[in-house]
């Protein structure tokens, strides 16, 4: 059965494929995927969201609720989301050339391979794939650019992935460990 990516992860997704396009990337690559990651935390979600659909306060709930762990992660790895971004989006690389508007880019092997990693955090959290299981997965590929601003921003690389892994394996799987009130027998 293919996972289910929430609507959070589609969004930084897009995020990302913007963030890809602005760089003139030609395909969007894990680095990109980081550069969604920190921006998201910065964007005024309920706007994003349009007024008219029918669910919108269940996905904009979920929106706030995984861009709010992802503000978690940083706060507790000491990682400034716009600082880091903006490093990473100067060092940018990559093939370069001006692309249609219209046309969607695609995923790199390498960020293909980041959300397999992503999906497989997320089948062993039993739950959708939500950004944080996208952060860690990102966080374990290899990346000198990311890990020499890591370094230049004073980061605990490890502290960063320990935090990364902790939210993504098992934050889910904590609604099952505690009792439902409903059920339990308060005799």
């Amino acid at each position: 059965m293919k996972p289910l990516h929430s609507n959070s992860l589609i969004l930084v997704w897009r995020v990302a494929e913007y963030e890809a396009r602005n760089l003139k990337a030609s395909m969007i690559e894990p680095s990109h995927l980081l550069l969604g990651l920190c921006k998201i935390v910065d964007v005024d979600l309920p706007a994003l969201v349009a007024k008219d659909i029918a669910d919108r306060d269940e996905i904009l709930e979920e929106l706030l609720r995984e861009v709010r762990r992802l503000r978690n992660i940083f706060r507790a790895a000491g990682l400034n989301a716009r600082a880091f971004r903006r490093r990473l989006r100067a060092k940018g690389g990559g093939n370069r050339f001006t692309l249609s508007e219209a046309r969607r880019l695609r995923r790199s092997k390498n960020a293909k391979q980041v959300f397999v990693d992503a999906e497989h955090f997320a089948a062993i959290a039993n739950s959708p794939v939500y950004p944080t299981h996208l952060l860690y997965a990102a966080l374990l590929t290899d990346d000198e650019s990311r890990d020499t601003i890591i370094n230049e921003l004073a980061i605990d690389k490890n502290r960063l992935r320990q935090v990364a892994k902790r939210e993504a394996l098992l934050h889910h799987n904590a609604e099952f460990l505690q009792p439902d009130i409903d059920r339990t027998n308060l005799n």
